[in-house]
């Protein structure tokens, strides 16, 4: 019997040990990678819970899909997010192709200044982006965190390139209104 050491593993062992369904390497490869996709995920949801289910079902579809990664062409650490980001897109995949439309019924005078919105905590970010319509948020994750061009948010989910630029717009707007209660409510408490 070997004796098992995560600690001094490296992650392509770690891979090889669990293409080779070794139950001790995926629960490392999970413990070493649950944080970061459960970030994915949470940026994704609408709430916790649902975000544990999606950080679920990555883990299934990591662990089904580990022998197509090649270290050749890239890092696990990149094809791990790439697979994320598909398989939440997927699961939150509407039944429809219209992606709904909300306008912000107030319009901030001023922009959020980079003080106040360093101030923030970032779960208070993150809760207001969790509060962003779905088809908002998910233009604007793509955008903003994964790094993708409108022409690629356009393909991916299905939409006009138009509307993906429009949506990250009201996104921005929703986001900076939301963070402007926040950052005002806050203000509010420490004054009282």
């Amino acid at each position: 019997m070997q004796y098992y050491n995560s600690n001094h593993l490296n992650i392509t062992q770690i891979i090889s040990q669990c293409k080779a369904k070794d139950r001790k390497a995926e629960k490392e490869l999970f413990r070493r990678f649950a944080p970061r996709v459960l970030t994915i995920c949470r940026r994704y949801a609408s709430h916790k819970v649902e975000a544990a289910d999606l950080m679920q079902e990555c883990f299934i579809r990591l662990y089904k899909n580990l022998d197509k990664f090649d270290s050749v062409k890239g890092d696990f650490e990149g094809w791990l997010h790439r697979l994320c980001t598909n398989t939440v897109l997927t699961i939150l995949k509407p039944s429809k192709r219209e992606v709904a439309i909300v306008y912000p019924g107030v319009i901030l005078e001023k922009e959020l200044s980079q003080s106040e919105f360093e101030a923030l905590p970032a779960e208070i970010i993150l809760t207001a982006i969790q509060q962003l319509p779905l088809g908002y948020r998910k233009v604007f994750n793509l955008f903003t965190f994964d790094n993708f061009s409108h022409n690629e948010i356009a393909k991916t989910l299905q939409i006009a390139e138009t509307t993906s630029r429009s949506q990250l717009a009201r996104a921005k707007q929703l986001l900076r209104i939301n963070l402007q209660k926040k950052i005002n409510l806050h203000y509010e408490r420490t004054m009282a």
